[in-house]
């Protein structure tokens, strides 16, 4: 699909942490942009000085000011140059002295979101990131060399799981995976996999895990948010559920950094450790197969590729959704 539409939504280009009291330079949708602190917000603007076309992203941070490290122009939040040093008292500062393009930018779940242009909607919704009844660490913000959505669809197939994943998520004996419906509503999808899963004893995760249904019984859940964010949902008995959410953020049309968090409302007194453990193993494995795809850009035609009616499903309306996207 083409950079256009996405850039009326909202994408992380940071976590919060990586955004301290200096410019950060950062990349969404082949833009080089700068991302810096005022007192009480986060500003965004093309990482560019209209004045010599320096990377403002090199200069730094001075009385909630954005300042080029080349000749000292200064820029406030809204992107208006407010000083010129070498400019002689009593001369005006030319009303086109302002940054080329300023973005919205807004902090939430602990990442830095942008919108490039107008938004046609909100940042997702994740609520159990901000539910005090789960338990969420964050795992980490990978750089894959593939596009946002094809590593969208890769997390929410389960048709590889006995292949990519043998008996960690399911096991070669029966890969068969049953019919399921997809639900849609606006720019969400959901549905639910069942599958072989591996028993207990022949489960090969952390051992920690094998005690809990979840990891060792087949069945997954899915709910995606158009374009990038999708959560894969380990439902256990009593209401009891381990997730894991991702924001797929695309750099380029190529190249994609991956956030990921994991949440759960059980063993909130256990550590990390195992939970950890699990997801770094499963997207070592899935990230050999998603960079090797041809072509890197997830295929919307949906004659440049095969599809089988029952388990592609769920990543067949994800294609015809994001086609429709607008």
């Amino acid at each position: 699909m083409t950079d256009e539409p996405l850039r009326n939504y909202w994408h992380p280009v940071a976590t919060s942490n990586e955004l301290g009291s200096v410019p950060l330079a950062a990349s969404l949708l082949d833009e080089r942009i700068v991302v810096w602190r005022t007192k009480d917000k986060v500003a965004a603007f093309r990482d560019l000085c209209v004045h010599r076309g320096t990377a403002l992203s090199l200069g730094w941070i001075e009385d909630d000011k954005l300042v080029c490290p080349y000749h000292g122009w200064s820029y406030g939040p809204d992107g208006t140059c407010v000083r010129i040093p070498s400019l002689a008292a009593g001369h005006a500062i030319p009303a086109k002295a302002r940054a080329t393009a300023v973005f919205k930018a807004h902090e939430r779940y602990g990442l830095v979101w942008l919108c490039l242009a107008e938004p046609r909607a909100s940042i997702p919704e994740i609520p159990e990131l901000e539910d005090p009844n789960y338990h969420t660490f964050f795992h980490s913000a990978e750089v894959w060399q593939t596009s946002a959505a094809r590593t969208i669809e890769n997390f929410i197939d389960t048709s590889h799981f006995p292949f990519v994943h043998p008996d960690l998520n399911a096991t070669r004996d029966d890969p068969v995976i049953p019919e399921f419906e997809v639900k849609q509503d606006g720019l969400e999808l959901s549905f639910e996999t069942k599958f072989t899963a591996p028993s207990g004893g022949v489960f090969r995760g952390p051992a920690p895990l094998a005690s809990y249904s979840a990891f060792t019984e087949g069945r997954r859940q899915y709910r995606v948010v158009l374009p990038f964010m999708a959560q894969a949902i380990r439902p256990m008995p009593d209401g009891r559920r381990q997730l894991v959410s991702i924001i797929a953020s695309p750099l380029s049309a190529k190249r994609t950094r991956y956030y990921t968090f994991s949440s759960r409302n059980f063993a909130l007194d256990q550590p990390d450790d195992a939970f950890r453990e699990l997801v770094s193993t499963i997207f070592m494995q899935d990230r050999v197969i998603v960079e090797s795809q041809r072509p890197e850009e997830l295929p919307l035609d949906l004659s440049e590729e095969l599809h089988l009616k029952g388990p592609d499903a769920g990543t067949l309306r994800y294609r015809r959704m994001l086609r429709e996207l607008s």
